[in-house]
């Protein structure tokens, strides 16, 4: 992400407007071809983060903006991965004996610097004495980009920035196709985003999302994730983005949709799904011989205005009756309170639901029981992921008070 220093963008009137550049335009073309040039160069050469800085200086210095070169460099650099000089080296532990050295040499009553200097420095076999250190790392691979791909993701940085100020964030998206939905709800669910969505009167859908500095506490991690969500919105065919963004003077509200032209670089979904999540798919196939995970996971009908979109979603393979699991994490206070309204008003409804322990610890778990007592059998708890025995469980004594739906219907 850029600092709010690296983000270019004007007023107009009540509306914060970002300065997207021409992903066509010549200059600023070249200007990203010659950094990317810098970091190839650099890499095929092994230098250092200090040396690769050295580099980049001059060339930010003397571009016709610097702040925009600046910013190139910056998400150049978010992309590198760098490592100690000599991977493995325990550098603390070398330059402990070289410490121990240089005083047994003094205390012997050496006093030639030269000779002192070189016999202590020979102890460390050449090495680089703080080569773990970050500016004496290596770059080691970089993010293959075209220059045009890099200026198109400057101008979704530009947004991503602004988003990190939000306060709210409204998401609209007119009739889309299943898939492409299905999809989106996928992405807000990976982020665990605190989003309200609702079934608009001409079959789109509109997403509340609450912007980072409308929450209380740490908001850091969560504010990277409304960001990181951002590149998703882009993805569908057509959009609408309304957010109040605190500036330093004041707010102002930023507006887009899919005129801006903007170009999303997310293709797969299953290459921003994390580790702890294929794990759970990959032990629950495993382990799990009455129950399969479901691919496709519908929403479901809250009897009102607003969608559920489950996380997981499991057919029993004896009968083929459905299960739909709903996760909630340490955000998400709200919506859990009215998920479990709603299920204690319909205790036959086909959802689960799983509770983060840091969402709710044990007395605050035992007044949701106290308040929503026809809730407490759709729900467990559990820390940072589900594990498969309680969620196998749950699914087992599900099929007690769940309500299927006659055969055939």
């Amino acid at each position: 992400m850029l600092n709010f220093d690296l983000i270019s963008w004007h007023r107009a009137g009540v509306r914060v407007v970002p300065d997207f550049v021409e992903p066509g335009s010549s200059r600023h073309l070249e200007c990203a071809a010659a950094l990317l040039a810098v970091y190839r160069s650099a890499l095929d050469s092994g230098s250092s983060r200090s040396a690769l800085d050295e580099l980049t200086l001059p060339l930010i210095r003397g571009a016709f903006d610097p702040r925009f070169a600046a910013a190139l460099n910056r998400l150049l650099a978010g992309r590198a991965k760098f490592q100690a000089a000599e991977p493995g080296v325990d550098y603390a532990a070398v330059r402990d004996e070289i410490f121990r050295r240089s005083f047994a040499s003094l205390a012997g009553g050496e006093t030639d610097c030269s000779r002192h200097r070189a016999r202590v420095f020979a102890a460390a076999g050449g090495r680089d004495l703080y080569g773990d250190l970050p500016e004496s790392e290596r770059l080691t691979g970089i993010a293959e980009f075209s220059a045009a791909e890099l200026l198109n993701r400057y101008n979704l940085a530009l947004v991503q920035g602004l988003l990190l100020r939000s306060q709210t964030l409204k998401v609209t998206v007119p009739e889309s196709e299943p898939a492409e939905l299905r999809r989106l709800f996928k992405y807000l669910k990976f982020f665990r985003l605190l989003a309200e969505p609702r079934r608009c009167r001409d079959g789109g859908v509109e997403l509340e999302i609450s912007g980072p500095l409308a929450l209380f506490g740490p908001t850091s991690k969560y504010a990277l994730s409304l960001a990181a969500f951002f590149p998703a919105v882009v993805r569908m065919k057509r959009w609408r983005l309304e957010a109040l963004v605190r500036l330093r003077r004041g707010q102002a509200r930023l507006k887009l949709d899919e005129s801006s032209r903007l170009v999303s670089h997310y293709r797969s979904f299953s290459g921003y799904v994390p580790e702890e999540i294929r794990m759970f798919h990959r032990h629950f196939a495993a382990t799990v011989t009455a129950w399969r995970i479901v691919g496709d996971t519908p929403f479901i009908d809250s009897g009102g205005a607003e969608l559920i979109f489950p996380d997981l979603s499991f057919a029993s393979t004896a009968s083929g009756v459905l299960r739909h699991l709903e996760l909630f994490h340490r955000w998400h206070r709200v919506q859990l309170e009215r998920r479990m309204e709603l299920l204690n008003r319909r205790p036959g409804l086909n959802l689960l639901l799983g509770i983060d322990r840091s969402l709710a610890d044990d007395a605050g778990w035992q007044e949701l029981l106290r308040r929503f007592p026809g809730a407490a059998e759709h729900c467990f708890r559990f820390r940072d992921f589900p594990g498969v025995t309680t969620t196998l469980r749950l699914l087992e004594r599900s099929l007690d008070f769940v309500a299927d739906p006659p055969a055939g219907k």
